[in-house]
């Protein structure tokens, strides 16, 4: 699953600054079970980060991109994936959604811009 495609209703734009939602998603992805992030890059807005399911041999991959757009407010979009042909259907759209979700809890709601 991938936010940046047009039809996604999963991309957001908050009205917090960089650093807040930056700072919000390493938490987010430190603090969940069986994630590991692997590559943070605040300068590029770049995060990476594998997920592990309770099957041991799927593994997914998340992508994270934070930036501002040209009206100072803080774009998020992710891509979730997963290379193994057993994974569970809809898994990625799962994972995209609940940190998602949970992003907007931590911001809170009233952050959020609607595009």
């Amino acid at each position: 699953m991938d936010t940046r495609d047009s039809d996604s209703p999963w991309g957001r734009v908050y009205a917090s600054p960089f650093a807040r939602v930056w700072d919000a998603l390493h938490e987010e992805i430190r603090g969940r079970r069986y994630w590991s992030l692997v590559h943070s890059d605040e300068e590029l807005g770049l995060l990476t980060a594998t997920c592990r399911s309770w099957r041991p041999w799927e593994v997914s991959h998340l992508t994270v991109w934070v930036r501002l757009d040209e009206n100072a407010l803080t774009r998020v979009d992710m891509r979730s994936w997963c290379r193994s042909s057993w994974a569970l259907p809809g898994g990625n759209r799962r994972r995209v959604r609940a940190l998602v979700s949970r992003l907007d809890r931590r911001l809170g709601e009233n952050t959020r811009v609607e595009i």
